[in-house]
């Protein structure tokens, strides 16, 4: 799978891509929406994983946008908000990833997708 990662820290982002790729997936890192969505614009993304708590757009926002030119797009919302694994816990809409990521959380909802 072709992953665009969007996350603002770059600590984090950095280690969530570092798993991601361990789990066999090419990763592409973006610190902004604006920049993932020159990603989108250029490359075949599968799935996009946007922290929800974006500067500037929210990842909310952001997924939006990126489903308006990727429909086909699967989104994974990453969050450390656990009032919004709630509000994400049914449907076949976009996926949840809590923060802290481990490896098998990571694994999990990617096999989801």
């Amino acid at each position: 799978m072709f992953i665009l990662l969007v996350e603002d820290e770059p600590l984090v982002r950095s280690a969530c891509a570092e798993l991601i790729r361990e789990l066999g997936h090419q990763v592409v890192e973006a610190g902004s929406a604006e920049q993932a969505m020159t990603v989108l614009r250029t490359a075949s993304v599968d799935v996009l994983v946007t922290d929800i708590g974006l500067p500037g757009m929210s990842g909310e926002v952001f997924a939006a946008e990126a489903l308006s030119l990727r429909p086909t797009l699967r989104i994974v919302f990453a969050t450390g908000q656990p009032h919004i694994a709630t509000a994400f816990a049914k449907g076949d809409g976009p996926l949840l990833l809590c923060k802290p990521y481990s490896l098998q959380s990571i694994e999990a909802v990617l096999a989801k997708v």
